[in-house]
């Protein structure tokens, strides 16, 4: 898009900045709009209709200020649009790119938001190896330089990829003031670095969520800069993550400093921080403890060590690709979903396999799914892929039901599955991105977008 600047100068006139214009062919009255100070508005009067078929091309604008910038996002995933969001706010921008619904990268002038940067947030690499790849690779592939050099593992690039673009959608959701502008355009894949795409609808609920959920813990927890000293110790009563902040507490490390140490985000180390205030493990405080830190204290139990996982299985292919019973559509129910899902993943597993990439891929799979780096869903909880590249139906469908009885699914059980099985396939479609032709990557996400559309659930 042309991005032709104009003045308007303490008088009111409009000039062009470099002497060209972009008004060519617009000749006639226009009525000034009240705006906010970011945009101007002119309406031709009387209108003469006509549509611009040049692309890219704005086809919506508005304030930030007055209009629910959520309300617009729900309505463009609903719609399946593909196109490109633009937020422009005091002293930043940011924008989304968006096909049929989905979002497949996002950008930001925001120094902090920038890859290598959510990176080190998150403890995945340190400062010196980020600067070691920014000296002599591109800003633009400084992921896949992190992963070649093995200083990052891809599993664990798709995580930070995902804060990324989360981080991002957060922030335009709490924009208050500024302009958007929604510009009609086909997305060019060949011009993404990674293969990625997640739910709108997942991103956006998120968001919301967080919005919702920080109000309360800013109430205790004003930044991410105090200090977490312990006050009790464990009593068995704790979640697992719970349990593990807290034997990392030592009066010293930040809420911040916490967070990377578990590669969490901010908000996700805040939530766990908030808990343990409320139950009275830990308080926090303006200044480190460093001082006290070795004075005496009444004896605490020894932690009792969690019981290490059991090894993985051998990882055995079978022939390949490994034959699949005939597609059958039934009643959609959750043994559809997962039935669909299913199938979905082993397409993915097959192309893999014809490309002599599975054992690498299944055990980066698994490990992304153990770690909790695929979906925090406990309907996957103990899951693994088994070599034919599907879950365990049985497993799921028992752990759905419990949760669900148990009220653990939320008020749409089937669509938090979905939500869960959609987290697991936008992984398995990333890294098998990153390992397919783009031919095949085009083939395999077309067959994959008409499984889906046999379990849309509008």
């Amino acid at each position: 898009m042309a991005d032709q600047r104009f003045v308007v100068d303490p008088k009111g006139g409009l000039t062009s900045a470099d002497g060209s214009s972009g008004l060519t062919g617009r000749t006639g009255y226009y009525r000034l709009q009240a705006t906010s100070p970011d945009w101007v508005v002119l309406v031709r009067s009387p209108a003469l209709g006509g549509i611009i078929e040049a692309r890219p091309r704005v086809v919506l604008a508005g304030d930030c200020g007055t209009f629910p910038l959520q309300d617009l996002i729900a309505f463009l995933g609903q719609a399946r649009w593909t196109g490109v969001l633009r937020l422009a706010a005091p002293g930043l921008e940011r924008m989304l790119t968006l096909k049929e619904g989905e979002v497949r990268s996002a950008a930001s002038d925001s120094v902090s938001d920038r890859i290598g940067e959510v990176m080190v947030r998150l403890g995945y690499v340190t400062r010196a190896q980020l600067e070691q790849v920014l000296s002599d690779a591109p800003p633009s592939r400084v992921g896949k330089a992190m992963v070649e050099r093995g200083f990052l593992k891809a599993h664990d690039l798709y995580k930070c990829l995902q804060e990324q673009i989360t981080e991002i959608f957060h922030g335009m959701m709490l924009a208050k003031d500024g302009t958007f502008m929604l510009i009609d355009q086909e997305l060019d894949e060949k011009s993404l670095v990674h293969n990625l795409s997640l739910s709108m609808q997942g991103l956006l609920m998120d968001s919301i969520r967080k919005i919702d959920e920080f109000a309360q813990f800013r109430k205790r927890v004003p930044h991410g800069k105090l200090h977490v000293v312990r006050k009790n110790p464990s009593d068995g009563k704790l979640e697992a993550d719970e349990d593990q902040l807290l034997a990392a507490v030592d009066g010293v490390k930040t809420v911040i400093e916490l967070g990377r140490q578990f590669k969490i985000s901010e908000f996700d180390a805040t939530r766990i921080v908030y808990r343990l205030l409320e139950g009275h493990y830990v308080t926090v405080s303006q200044t480190s403890a460093a001082a006290v830190v070795a004075a005496p204290s009444a004896p605490r139990a020894p932690a009792v060590a969690a019981a290490p996982p059991p090894p993985p299985e051998p990882l055995r292919s079978p022939p390949d690709p490994v034959g699949q019973v005939p597609w059958s559509a039934p009643v959609i129910d959750e043994r559809k979903v997962l039935h669909v899902f299913n199938f979905i993943f082993r397409e993915v597993r097959d192309e893999v396999a014809r490309r002599g990439q599975l054992a690498m891929f299944l055990a980066s799979a698994n490990a992304a799914l153990r770690g909790s780096g695929v979906s925090t869903s406990r309907v996957l909880s103990g899951l693994s892929f088994s070599p034919d590249g599907s879950l365990d139906e049985a497993q799921v469908l028992e752990q759905y039901t419990q949760l669900k009885a148990e009220g653990q699914m939320g008020s749409e059980p089937l669509m938090s599955l979905k939500q869960a099985l959609s987290d697991v396939m936008f992984f398995l479609l990333f890294q098998a991105g990153e390992l397919l032709e783009s031919r095949a990557d085009e083939e395999l996400a077309r067959r994959v977008k008409e499984l889906l559309s046999t379990i849309d659930m509008k």
